[in-house]
Order: C-alpha cells, then structure tokens, then sequence
C-alpha cells in the first residue's frame, strides 16, 4: 500500500508513488471490511485489451471510510467531508515490464458537487486540460478528473514511456463507462459570474474562508477594478441557517473589535467591513445563502459584482 499525503495545486506535479513491488502486493490481498457497493464500480475499470501496452495486473483493492486511511494515509481526512463511500484500484502493468504501469483509483463520492469538490482541492489551474469528464487535467505522470459522484486519479508508477498518452488513453476508457452526464454540478453556477477565473472555482464541504460557521460552499479569485479578490458562496440549506451564519459571522467581527452595522444587515443591503483575515470585505444574505466578495483595498468596490451574484442566487 502507498503512503499519501495531502496535495494542492502545484504539488501535485511532485507526488511519487510507492515501489511498484509493494503496490503490486497490496492490489492481489483484498481489503478487509470493503463495502460491497465498490462492486459496481469496478465495472467502470477496464479489463485488459483497450492498450497494446497495458493490462490490468493483479486484483481490484476496495477500501471504504474505515480503511481508507492504510491507501492514502494522511490524506483520506480530506475525503471524508465529501461523502466518501468506496474507493476501488487497479494496476494496469506494461507488459514487457510489469513493475511500470498506472495505478487508476476511482473514488464514489457523496454527490456531484462533492465529487467536483475533492477535484478542486487538486486541481492546478495552469495544467493542460482533457476533454473526458465534466473536466480534467494531465501531466506527464498523473490524470485526474470527475464525473457524476466519481473522482478519478491516475498516476504513473515506474518507468512507463509515453505516460502522459496512455494516462489520456486509459482516462477515455473509464470516462466512456461512467454513469451520469459530463457537465458540472448546477450549483457552480451561483459563483460564475464575469470576471471570475472557472480554474479557481472550489467547493469546500466545511469551514469556507476558514470560519466553522461557513459550514459548506463555494470560492473563486475574480479581477474586481484591478484587483485580485476572492468571491464566495455559502450554502446554508435554509433562510434561518444563513440568518445564523450571517449573525454569527457579525459576532467574530465584534469580538475582533471590528464595527458592524446591523441596520445594514435588516435592511438586506450589503455589509461592509475590515475582516481581520481578509480585510475588505462586502457580504450579503439572500434567501439560504450569504455571499459576498473578499480581500479588497475598498470592498465598495465589490457592490456591482455582489449584486450579479445576488441576481445569480434569486434565479437559482
């Protein structure tokens, strides 16, 4: 088994995989406590013939949430906000060389949204794009991308020539024999709004802006007058949910000795204030959600973009 850790962004070019030995090993002794509903996914891994230079060596390895953690140790904790439910791998060796090859892992995440979050944690935004799934990225030596509730992460193990076409190859398989449509979840479109950067856009599950009562939602850096900012969207689940976040959010900014203008907030305008964190900051409330726009000189400068993504929100 392979030893993980967590990755964002850039660092994902450096990841290593364990020996190939080892790897090969873990995927021929089965898992306990796997759950039954993996079964069903392994159909979405190809068995050998798709490549003249790859073959599926050795068994499928299930891991469920109690196990996940001996796969990617130190890593599967990010998983878990997202609905991780199984997770089945599979070796596909080069034939003349059977410790060089790809490791394919498909993990059934909790929903769409979900799946498309786990991939915005790993997603570099200057990485070539591929045309299979609702989106993803290659490099020479890893493929990731989502489709439905299902993230698929391919690495190369070993010395595999021509890693980065045979990612491409075997990431078309898998992609034609997953369920669903290849489009992204609707909810990423409360947060694109011109001038948002769609590389940007995640889905954070818990603690957005790294506040705990911004349980769930939406970020993305977007061009405001000049400026890089960072946009949101928090994703109450009803009006009085948001009421509380919002209110809760107005009592850290008292405690920090930041003033805030509560008539502002019952009038349903936007409130402006210093975020100890972020500094500018505009943020409103409509419906279940409170959103706003984030790390400006002057967040009044914010108002115009606050008001798209509000006539995004009451549409959705």
């Amino acid at each position: 088994m392979r030893t993980g850790m967590m990755m964002t962004g850039r660092t994902l070019r450096h990841f290593t995989l364990i020996g190939a030995a080892t790897l090969l090993l873990a995927l021929s002794v089965p898992c306990s406590g796997w759950s039954q509903a993996a079964e069903p996914v392994d159909n979405f891994l190809p068995a050998s013939g798709f490549s003249e230079k790859l073959a599926l060596s050795g068994k499928i390895g299930h891991y469920n949430p109690e196990n996940l953690y001996t796969y990617i140790n130190g890593e599967a904790e990010l998983f878990m906000p997202y609905g991780f439910a199984t997770l089945s791998s599979a070796f596909y060796a080069r034939g003349n060389d059977p410790a060089s090859g790809i490791v394919a892992d498909i993990y059934t995440m909790g929903s769409p949204i979900d799946a498309f979050g786990i991939y915005s944690n790993y997603r570099d935004p200057d990485a070539e794009k591929i045309k299979s799934g609702a989106e993803g990225f290659v490099d020479d030596s890893q493929l990731m991308l989502y489709r439905d509730r299902y993230f698929v992460r391919l690495s190369v193990s070993g010395n595999l020539e021509g890693g980065r076409d045979n990612l491409i190859t075997l990431a078309r398989e898998i992609d034609r024999r997953l369920p669903g449509k290849p489009s992204s979840p609707r909810e990423i479109s409360l947060i694109s709004i011109p001038g948002v950067n769609p590389g940007t856009i995640r889905y954070i599950a818990h603690g957005v802006l790294g506040y705990r009562f911004f349980e769930k939602g939406l970020t993305a850096d977007a061009q405001i007058d000049g400026e890089t900012a960072k946009v949101f969207v928090i994703m109450n689940g009803s009006a009085d949910k948001a009421n509380a976040a919002l209110q809760a959010y107005m009592e850290s900014l008292e405690k920090a000795g930041v003033a805030v203008d509560r008539a502002t907030i019952a009038g349903g305008a936007a409130l402006m204030v210093n975020d100890p964190l972020y500094k500018g900051t505009c943020v409103r409330r409509s419906g279940a959600y409170v959103f706003g726009a984030t790390k400006l000189k002057d967040p009044s400068k914010a108002l115009p973009v606050v008001d798209r993504m509000a006539s995004r929100i009451d549409a959705f």
